[in-house]
């Protein structure tokens, strides 16, 4: 009887070593990601000049050799604006887009080091669009202000490649919506709507 408690005793202390050793693994590496990005549009640079920033937060969900995978949220905020507008002369303007998504991070280090860095990260979430500004046509004595909102799901991915130092990660990335490439033959790859931001960035581990 004795013997058949401490079997007992042993095989009911398992999940909690394996989870306090789960624990304990992770607690050595950093769990938390933040980076800060600079944006640049380069489907939408015939409206104006333009520029942006996301902002991401990131949890490490699991750890491998050469594989990281992060989950966590993006805020991303751009400016277009409409003033050199190439299309017309007319439009003293901006659109202003502010996007909020849930995402995923898969890195991936080629090298044992764990310096260098791919990620892949896919993204899905809500964008609201605002355009902001006057029409003005001097020659039949036009000035019409106007304001549009506009709010669309949209998704995309996002695709990196950086380096780390120590807690420090600095990378190159190209972000790309695919709102207006698979809604139904709606192809728009010019419109405000349709997103392929180009950047740099640094991000934080801790």
């Amino acid at each position: 009887m004795k013997n058949y408690l401490i079997v007992l005793s042993f095989v009911l202390a398992l999940p909690v070593l394996a989870q306090e050793k789960k624990e304990n693994t992770l607690s050595e590496q950093k769990q938390w990601k933040i980076e800060l990005l600079y944006t640049h549009d380069l489907l939408n640079t015939s409206y104006g000049k333009n520029y942006g920033f996301i902002f991401k937060g990131k949890l490490a969900y699991l750890y491998r050799k050469h594989i990281t995978l992060l989950y966590g949220a993006a805020f991303q905020n751009s400016y277009i604006s409409e003033t050199d507008n190439l299309f017309t002369d007319y439009v003293d303007g901006y659109t202003r887009d502010i996007g909020l998504y849930a995402i995923v991070d898969i890195i991936y280090y080629p090298l044992n080091k764990k310096k260098l860095y791919l990620s892949l990260e896919p993204f899905i979430g809500v964008t609201h669009l605002k355009s902001k500004g006057t029409l003005k046509i001097p020659k039949h004595s036009i000035s019409e202000k106007y304001k549009n909102n506009y709010a669309y799901f949209n998704y995309g991915l996002t695709q990196s490649l950086g380096y780390k130092i120590n807690t420090i990660n600095i990378s190159g990335f190209a972000w790309l919506s695919l709102k207006g490439f698979l809604d139904n033959g709606r192809n728009r790859p010019a419109d405000f709507d349709s997103r392929f931001f180009i950047g740099m960035g640094v991000g934080y581990t801790f």
